[in-house]
């Protein structure tokens, strides 16, 4: 059984992949922190998280078939092979004297929550992993 082919599996691989390449962009941006002219850069969401956080109170299932998906699967099959857009987001505070716009304390934190929402999907991958080992495996005795 392959498990790529599993939308909760998919989803949870795609936002890990997510979660990596913004924890890769934030400590680009806490490494270039005294850089002069620097403008911390951050990781556009994908569709599908975009998506859930704006319908979070009511989120709509849209069935074409009795066992699909069609706005899951979806989601799946507009993944950009490429990676992830990343982008300059303009500055909220003001710039220090060389005209770099990190804030560290601002970087940090958000680095915490990328890493923390990256072992929360670790969990729920190996969660959903462990249940079907238990449903696939064959009762001797």
């Amino acid at each position: 059984m392959d498990l790529k082919n599993l939308t909760v599996f998919s989803l949870a691989q795609q936002n890990m992949r997510y979660l990596s390449a913004r924890q890769k962009v934030l400590a680009e941006n806490i490494a270039n922190a005294a850089t002069p002219n620097y403008l911390p850069k951050d990781v556009s969401k994908p569709a599908f998280l975009s998506n859930l956080e704006e319908n979070r109170t009511n989120l709509p299932l849209r069935v074409t078939d009795a066992k699909h998906f069609a706005e899951l699967k979806s989601v799946s099959e507009k993944r950009n092979s490429k990676g992830f857009d990343v982008y300059t987001p303009q500055p909220k505070d003001a710039l220090t004297i060389d005209g770099n716009g990190v804030i560290l304390e601002d970087q940090m934190n958000e680095a915490s929550k990328a890493s923390s929402e990256y072992n929360r999907m670790v969990t729920i991958y190996n969660a959903y992993k462990n249940m079907i080992a238990t449903a696939t495996t064959k009762i001797t005795g």
